[in-house]
């Protein structure tokens, strides 16, 4: 009979006390999502500049007829600042996804109950727990 009532006594689990850390954690996430997302938009920007700064010359020769250029740099550097801006898309909407996850969160402490066994009886306890709702 002992052993039957041991797990209904044992209602308790532990909570972990950085429920705080897990909101911050998003914050600092979304931060660093935004950083690398601007990043990205400037090199991408920079890149994309520098390949059409290079090329305009070479396009205004072979407009005039003075001789066939190769584009191989401008190509790359107007290419790869293409796909870094394009890039920085995804990391600015996951950065907006996670401040929001963040913001929605919520802690809290409330009273929950248990039915526990005392002196040869069910008899409902209380006891306190800590709430953390995502809103997603």
């Amino acid at each position: 009979m002992l052993l039957l009532a041991f797990p209904v006594a044992a209602f308790c689990q532990s909570t972990p006390n950085n429920l705080q850390a897990v909101k911050t954690d998003y914050l600092q996430k979304s931060k660093n999502q935004k950083t690398a997302a601007w990043v990205l938009l400037g090199s991408g920007s920079v890149l994309m500049t520098t390949g059409v700064v290079l090329a305009a010359p070479k396009e205004l020769e072979n407009i005039l007829g003075a001789q066939e250029n190769d584009y191989t740099v401008e190509n790359i550097l107007l290419i790869t600042g293409i796909a870094a801006t394009i890039g920085s898309i995804p990391l600015f909407i996951a950065s907006k996804k996670n401040k929001k996850k963040a913001m929605n969160m919520t802690t809290s402490i409330k009273i929950e109950k248990a039915t526990i066994i005392e002196r040869q009886s069910f008899v409902q306890s209380s006891y306190p727990a800590i709430a953390l709702k995502i809103n997603l």
